[in-house]
């Protein structure tokens, strides 16, 4: 199997076909890891300042005003 026959060996293309696919894989588990922590973090933010809300160190004025500042 190889050049000393003559033959074509599929060996190189294999490889890079794989090596692209585990590519894509990763940058699409990235992208997704990517994704869950934006998305909570914002869930976090408004959390936090509820909690602070409740325990009465922000009024519902300057909750509102963080909120809008804190998520964009």
């Amino acid at each position: 199997m190889g050049l000393e026959n003559n033959a074509f060996s599929f060996f190189p293309f294999g490889a890079l076909f794989c090596l692209t696919l585990f590519s894509f894989l990763a940058v699409r588990v990235y992208a997704i890891r990517y994704r869950y922590k934006n998305g909570h973090q914002k869930n976090d933010v408004a959390m936090i300042l509820k909690n602070r809300m409740a325990n009465g160190e922000i009024d519902e004025k300057e909750y509102r005003k963080l909120k809008d500042l804190l998520t964009k």
